[in-house]
């Protein structure tokens, strides 16, 4: 119980009693807000001290599964712990961007960035995030032996910053669902291992190109905000402060690692701010907008001192003539494309099945729409409702509780229509691939935390269906993502594809043959 709610959006669950009686003549609090003034809860200190154990425990219980978690993950993307320091493709072009910022300029070393490089008036750049260039100067710094082989290290970090946060938003959506505690504990626990290895989690440890490297941060930093955000509705004073700047750091974070992923943080920091209470209010102001107010004034300079415009990646620089041509002639983002791109990412297509380990096949696919795309194929290996089948069901319920509920705040509803924009953003991208997917998840997990925190009888009874989701998203993610990664994606090091040929024993399964 904080401040006084009975849940995370202060709405009762239908069929639920309520835990809280809030007397006010302004009637009840909006969600995520402190209680207003006048505001009496009918509860004794101990039924209080309840719930506090509750929500106490239910956190402390998520802690084993996040460390065995954390542990196979590591082996996962270390290759089993034997490949740490690796030269992933282009990896090491974020370590030329970290140099080039220390002598004052924006240039990249052509050699480090190869195929990817844009040529600006002789000079080469990259249109890459930089947030994995600035974490390259401390690690070079500490340990120069690991120069350009940084990828894994860096994005296991990302990856675990990821799984916690996602933990921190599954406990504060189900502190006060109308679950009992050993049901919360076991939905919370089914969603993280959903989150850990049924989604693009698993796909981008394991390939950190320089592709992935930045995209899996822009998740980390982006589910660390939306804790942060929902946390800072929950408390007062000094912890709101801290709440806040904490949501502004890791905003920050997300705007600097992948520009579409920042961009709704911007506008669901206008939403906290319009409900700062008076008190501190200057305070809070400054530690809301400071940190993320540098950071997309630098992400502006740094356009411009790139491309030489405000508005971000210039594609007339492109290499790849191919890219280059199609952005010019039928721009970067189309809403004709969202259509075509929302059937794609949600089709029923299933990866073939074969005998052979991982026993599933994921390939590219044809989807030749000229005027859209601009390749022939897509890279979308895996439909989300077969990887991600669990986390889709429940951003349906979600969505379902924001249309027929009245109690949803303008933050609430603010939020969600800021994610949902990059949502639609990333169906009207001129390409396809599985990656690209994840620009999809912080919508998707919003409106789960949505339907966790005030689904109510749709959630007392759904729970079985969402845990065996859960175990068959993991099961058909986990094998499509090995099979791509060891058989058609060109960007997985020579030498951790052997590793995995070894582990599944394919290579005594060809000489069998």
């Amino acid at each position: 119980m904080e401040n006084g709610h009975s849940d995370i959006f202060g709405i009762r669950p239908p069929g639920v009693k309520s835990r809280t009686t809030i007397f006010s003549s302004n009637n009840d609090p909006e969600p995520f807000e402190p209680p207003k003034d006048g505001c009496a809860m009918a509860r004794t200190p101990a039924a209080i001290a309840g719930v506090a154990k509750e929500g106490s425990d239910a956190a402390s219980r998520f802690l084993p599964l996040l460390v065995v978690l954390s542990v196979l993950l590591w082996f996962y993307t270390t290759t089993g712990g034997r490949q740490v320091f690796v030269k992933e493709v282009l990896g090491g072009a974020y370590d030329s961007q970290a140099e080039h910022f220390l002598r004052g300029n924006v240039d990249v070393d052509e050699a480090a960035i190869g195929h990817e490089a844009m040529i600006v008036d002789g000079k080469v750049r990259m249109y890459f995030g930089p947030f994995p260039a600035f974490l390259r100067i401390p690690l070079n710094f500490v340990y120069p032996a690991g120069h350009g082989k940084w990828s894994r290290v860096s994005g296991f970090c990302a990856g675990i910053i990821a799984l916690c946060a996602f933990a921190g938003l599954m406990r504060t959506a189900l502190r006060f669902s109308a679950l009992s505690l050993q049901a919360r504990n076991w939905v919370g626990n089914a969603c993280i291992v959903g989150f850990a290895l049924g989604s693009p989690l698993l796909l981008l440890l394991g390939n950190l190109s320089i592709y992935d490297e930045a995209i899996i941060w822009a998740l980390a930093w982006s589910l660390g905000a939306l804790y942060f955000a929902l946390r800072s509705r929950q408390v007062e004073t000094n912890a709101l402060t801290r709440s806040l700047l904490g949501f502004s750091l890791c905003a920050a974070g997300a705007l600097l690692s992948r520009v579409t992923f920042g961009m709704p943080f911007i506008l669901i920091a206008l939403l906290l701010a319009l409900r700062l209470p008076r008190e501190n209010r200057v305070t809070n102001l400054l530690a809301l907008l400071l940190p993320l107010g540098a950071a997309f004034a630098f992400h502006i300079w740094l356009s411009y001192a790139r491309f030489g415009s405000f508005v971000g990646v210039n594609y007339d620089y492109y290499l790849n003539p191919v890219h280059n041509e199609f952005a010019h002639k039928h721009g970067l983002f189309s809403p004709r494309r969202i259509p075509y791109s929302l059937a794609d990412y949600f089709s029923l297509r299933f990866p073939g099945i074969v005998r052979q380990p991982p026993f599933l096949v994921a390939d590219r696919h044809s989807y030749n729409y000229p005027s859209l795309f601009s390749n022939p194929d897509s890279e979308v290996y895996i439909s989300l409702l077969w990887s991600s089948s669990w986390m889709v069901f429940a951003a349906i319920m979600g969505i379902a509780c924001l249309f027929r509920r009245k109690g949803f705040n303008l933050f609430t509803r603010g939020a969600t229509m800021a994610l949902l924009a990059q949502f639609v953003c990333i169906l009207s991208y001129f390409l396809l691939a599985q990656r690209y997917a994840t620009d999809l998840y912080p919508f998707l997990i919003f409106c789960l935390v949505v339907f966790l925190g005030s689904g109510g009888t749709a959630l007392l009874r759904s729970r079985h269906l969402l845990t065996g989701l859960v175990a068959l998203s993991v099961v058909i993610n986990s094998l499509a993502t090995v099979s791509w990664l060891i058989n058609a994606d060109q960007n997985v090091p020579a030498e951790t594809k052997a590793a995995w040929e070894t582990f599944l024993g394919r290579h005594s399964y060809e000489e069998s043959k």
